[in-house]
């Protein structure tokens, strides 16, 4: 876990890892990017916790990379400071890795249901996996909060940066190299979410424009084919977006009325992702890789029910 500036989530977040059944078989990383001045985080005194202190550090690529250098298990899994996990979470994780899964993504719920905007933002970007998600081998999993074998991702090579950069690197790799993804509901996780239609739509903007870059740069894209991706992307991706999201839907009745009800704020998240997409395809990530570490890290969000 990176943790930042918002202290009292970082906090609840540790907990909740620190509260996990399987305790005793994991190891607890906290990548701690807040100034020295800021409060320490508290843990107890048997909870198998290492926290790197790295002030200094601005890209989240380089934070998550620092936590993955100071694990050592066979599965590493990466959990957001603003995503609370349920007790049961690194155990059904642990269970779920005996599988010949690469990556395993988790179930999830919304951390702060309360608000309109949360509900709606809460569909746009975890839809494909909120509960109730059905267990088995998908195609696609949710960036920043994601389980792996640490073979398989350290076998990445030299995408192994860009993936950390962008969780979506790691996984178009894993589709053609035909190695399965999974998700694993009974491996919950509440996420918070912002509570305003332009802070949910930055935040796509510049994790996407950040996606696009990392994933064009990787693969080695002449300047004609992102160009060309540029130029369908804003017309293209949202469609997609959607109707994939919805797709999903289809034995998950209780969702369609949020769908229904959320759906002018979907629209314009998947907008906002797809013109950052297309930013980065053409223009490179320019300011957005620190940008993410700041959204996700150090700004506030709404308040958890």
């Amino acid at each position: 876990m990176v943790a930042g500036e918002c202290r009292e989530r970082v906090q609840r977040a540790l907990d909740r890892l620190c509260a996990q059944t399987a305790r005793e078989a994991i190891e607890i990383v906290v990548v701690d990017l807040a100034r020295e001045e800021v409060p320490p985080l508290v843990t107890p005194p048997d909870a198998p916790v290492e926290i790197l202190r790295l002030p200094g550090v601005q890209e989240w690529a380089v934070a998550r990379r620092a936590g993955l250098e100071h694990t050592s298990g066979p599965v590493v899994a990466f959990v957001e400071e603003h995503c609370f996990t349920e007790p049961g979470w690194a155990q059904a994780l642990i269970e779920a890795h005996e599988g010949p899964w690469a990556s395993v993504g988790y179930g999830f719920r919304n951390a702060n249901p309360q608000s309109y905007v949360s509900r709606s933002a809460m569909l746009a970007d975890y839809g494909l996996w909120l509960d109730p998600v059905p267990r088995g081998r998908v195609q696609f999993l949710p960036g920043n909060n994601v389980s792996y074998k640490r073979d398989a991702f350290l076998a990445l090579g030299d995408r192994l940066g860009a993936a950390l950069a962008s969780d979506f690197v790691a996984h178009e790799a894993f589709r053609t190299d035909g190695l399965p993804m999974f998700v694993e509901p009974a491996a919950q996780a509440a996420h918070l979410n912002f509570t305003t239609v332009w802070e949910t739509g930055l935040t796509n903007y510049v994790w996407c424009r950040a996606m696009a870059a990392q994933r064009a740069r990787t693969a080695g894209w002449s300047l004609p084919r992102r160009a060309a991706h540029a130029a369908v992307t804003p017309a293209t991706a949202p469609v997609y977006r959607i109707a994939r999201l919805a797709r999903t839907l289809g034995a998950r009745r209780r969702l369609w009325r949020p769908f229904a009800a959320g759906f002018p704020v979907i629209l314009v998240v998947s907008i906002c992702a797809a013109i950052g997409e297309a930013a980065g395809y053409l223009l490179g990530p320019g300011a957005a890789e620190a940008q993410l570490k700041r959204w996700e890290l150090d700004v506030e969000r709404g308040a958890p029910a």
